[in-house]
């Protein structure tokens, strides 16, 4: 009974975390600061041109919900270091706000920039195509993605490759690993 008793604790705890993400994104009251927030605050005072400070700034605040100072420091961001890793992690920071149109803008960037040589390029554009609805792009950098990394093939793999991204991330990967397994994948 001692062993059960904490593992039902534990549980029910991460059971309880994507209520506490889904509450802190959309909340109508934004999360005023965070410890990492207050880092990267340190960050960007100390260095104003530090783009990877705004993009990680960005990304944080798009978590808590606070949207316009999120998109503020994206734009910062890319203006500062036009570079395919930047507008990646716009990407990924639009995306968590539920601009997805913007995260396909930045993620289709992004690829341009690199060429496709980005190991994030393909389930990048997996999330953007997601979160537009385009299934059909969706699925076909879905399967690049696999070829890249062969992780994203098995359900097991992928739950471990993706075990600390956030609750939407990891909506929008495994939907479409489902899709992907049942419609698309080559048995």
């Amino acid at each position: 009974m001692t062993t059960t008793l904490p593992r039902q604790l534990l549980h029910s705890t991460l059971a309880l975390l994507p209520l506490l993400f889904t509450t802190l994104a959309g909340s109508a009251e934004p999360v005023d600061t965070t410890p990492k927030l207050e880092v990267l605050n340190g960050q960007i005072k100390a260095n104003a041109e530090d783009a990877q400070a705004y993009a990680n700034r960005g990304y944080t605040l798009a978590l808590l919900g606070r949207k316009d100072e999120a998109r503020a420091d994206l734009k910062k961001s890319v203006a500062l270091k036009d570079n395919a890793p930047m507008h990646n992690r716009a990407g990924w920071a639009y995306f968590n706000l539920g601009d997805y149109v913007d995260a396909v803008r930045e993620f289709e960037t992004s690829v341009k920039m690199s060429n496709f040589r980005g190991h994030y390029d393909y389930y990048s554009l997996v999330l953007g195509y997601w979160g537009t609805g385009e299934t059909k792009k969706a699925l076909e950098n879905y399967q690049l993605a696999v070829e890249r990394d062969p992780r994203f093939g098995e359900y097991k793999t992928l739950a471990e490759r993706t075990a600390e991204w956030t609750p939407l991330e990891r909506r929008a990967i495994h939907e479409t690993y489902v899709l992907w397994s049942k419609a698309w994948k080559a048995q």
